[in-house]
Formats: C-alpha cells, structure tokens, sequence
C-alpha cells in the first residue's frame, strides 16, 4: 500500500475547519490542481458523490463519501480506482490539528498531495471570518 500523511494546525474551531475542507467550493482555493470541484447533492453527507477536474484535463474524477462522522473524520473513494483519501479534524486547545490522508492499495499515487496545499489551507481558513 502506498500512502502520504501531511497533518497541520489551523487556529481555528473544529466545527469551522470540518466545514471549510468539507465545501467543494473551497477546494479549488486551497488544491491547486483542482479547478472545479461538484458535489452532486447538498448537503454532503454519507453516500453522497463529488466530481472534480483539474486545470489540465477535460476528464472529471468521481467519488463517493464512503465515511462522514462530522465535526471529526470523513473519507473520499474516487469510483473505479484503488484511491481514498480522509480529512481528520482533531481539537487541539482552542484550534484544530487538521490530517489529510490519501492511499492507494494496490498502485503507487500518481500526484501526492504537498504540504504548501495544507499550508494554504490553513491560511485560508485563519482568513474567514475576521
């Protein structure tokens, strides 16, 4: 199995962190290589699927929520791949450790998520509300 594991803390509730990485809006503001991201019903919740794409590519990526236990935990199955990836939100003090997760059992990961992406993560999510 190969897997990357980038875990950063962002001042920020637990609630407030779960809710921004959660938002598929959002996520083209923190992952650069997404330029769009869909969820195919709202709110997100257990079952619910998203489709992305990227700037270099026509195709969009689909996947299902395959677990969701908000404030806290909720894990990304792309459909018709070995690929997951989890967002674990843990509070710390007054802020939040934020864990992102991605696997691939049985192939190597094609374009490993970097740290600079959690670090504009967290920037954005400081960002909001002041």
């Amino acid at each position: 199995m190969k897997e990357n594991r980038l875990t950063i803390y962002i001042d920020k509730p637990i609630e407030e962190v779960f809710i921004y990485s959660l938002e598929s809006d959002n996520v083209p503001k923190w992952i650069n290589s997404i330029e769009k991201e869909i969820p195919l019903e709202r709110p997100v919740k257990l079952g619910t699927r998203l489709k992305n794409k990227g700037f270099n590519s026509n195709e969009w990526n689909e996947y299902e929520v395959i677990e969701f236990f908000p404030p806290k935990t909720f894990t990304l199955k792309k459909l018709n791949a070995d690929y997951f990836v989890k967002y674990t939100c843990t509070k710390k003090g007054n802020g939040t450790d934020f864990e992102y997760y991605e696997w691939a059992e049985n192939k190597n990961l094609d374009d490993i998520m970097e740290m600079e992406a959690l670090e504009l993560l967290k920037k954005q999510i400081e960002k909001s509300g002041e």
